[in-house]
């Protein structure tokens, strides 16, 4: 199998790399092509292609796909903040460069499988009591928008019989390492990572403030089982990209802080953390309803478990 990774060396995609070198049974690549503006956390392996630079140069796409592609995870984007303060950019990667890549792998001819890393910025700012498996997007920012049309592509590809495909809403994946990827809600990773070492942390949300977590473990978990639930064919014929958003867990600053300090007594956390509420990343990142998405666990996607778990996890997927 040819397993194409866009992202590869993002935070995910490192993860996620890795895993697939390991994974076996019908995800064990002959190939693995991963793609990323630079590639210098990519683990050596004779089955690996490196491609350095955009994922929407054609001719890059045409040296990764210069052996048809089965399988093609597209993580690569411009995150939230970024997206948000420079247009241009996030239209170019997140929507033409998306195109460009669903074009160049429909002209293989053979049916690829895509799984695409849309995420729960698509819903913007819920005005719901609740957000569940028939919520409908309402994106209040660019990111989300342009991830919106990310998905409404990819189920035209498939709508089509060009691709197979399915389209997975991530929440926020934690503990993120320090460095900047210009998503906003990196704070998240900060504050699991700041305080379990003993460090002090201000915190752009309340202690109220409220959110939907998940470790990368479990996200990687999450995005290899999306393969084998690609596209759903109707009795009619009709073909469809399945689109599933994660149930992740729900927490409140004041809970993850709470367990962190139960985990890691010797820090007394409660002196290590000051609030600093910025009212704009309150409203956007910190003002979730409760996640209930009984579809997605029945199609056998899930979350953490618990809060120890997920900052445990969370702290392992810094290693």
């Amino acid at each position: 199998m040819h397993i194409l990774v866009t992202g590869a060396n993002g935070f995910i995609g490192r993860h996620l790399t890795r895993q697939l070198l390991h994974a076996g049974g019908e995800l064990n690549p002959d190939r693995l092509s991963v793609m990323d503006l630079k590639l210098d956390q990519i683990p050596s392996s004779p089955v690996i292609k490196c491609i350095q630079g955009s994922f929407a140069d054609e001719a890059l796409l045409a040296q990764a796909m210069d052996e048809p592609v089965d399988l093609a995870f597209h993580l690569a984007s411009v995150p939230s903040g970024l997206a948000e303060s420079n247009y241009a950019l996030g239209v170019d990667a997140n929507i033409h460069g998306t195109m460009a890549l669903l074009e160049k792998l429909k002209q293989q001819g053979n049916t690829p499988t895509v799984i695409f890393a849309s995420s729960i910025a698509v819903y913007g700012k819920p005005a719901v009591a609740e957000v569940n498996d028939d919520t409908l997007p309402t994106p209040n920012l660019s990111y989300g928008a342009q991830k919106v049309i990310g998905e409404v592509l990819l189920n035209d590809y498939v709508r089509r019989g060009w691709l197979g495909g399915c389209s997975v809403r991530l929440p926020g994946i934690v503990a993120r390492p320090t460095e900047p990827n210009g998503a906003v809600s990196i704070f998240f990773s900060d504050l699991i990572r700041c305080l379990s070492y003993g460090e002090p942390f201000t915190c752009p949300v309340s202690a109220s403030a409220r959110s939907w977590l998940m470790s990368v473990t479990c996200c990687i978990e999450n995005l290899l089982h999306a393969v084998s639930l690609a596209t759903t064919v109707s009795k009619n014929g009709s073909r469809t990209a399945n689109t599933y958003t994660l149930p992740a867990l729900h927490v409140t600053i004041e809970d993850l802080v709470a367990r962190i300090g139960e985990l890691f007594p010797q820090h007394d956390v409660q002196s290590l953390i000051h609030y600093a509420p910025d009212p704009w990343v309150e409203e956007n990142f910190g003002s979730y309803p409760p996640l209930i998405l009984p579809r997605a666990k029945a199609a056998g996607f899930h979350d953490d478990g618990d809060i120890e778990s997920l900052i445990k996890n969370a702290l392992a997927g810094l290693e």
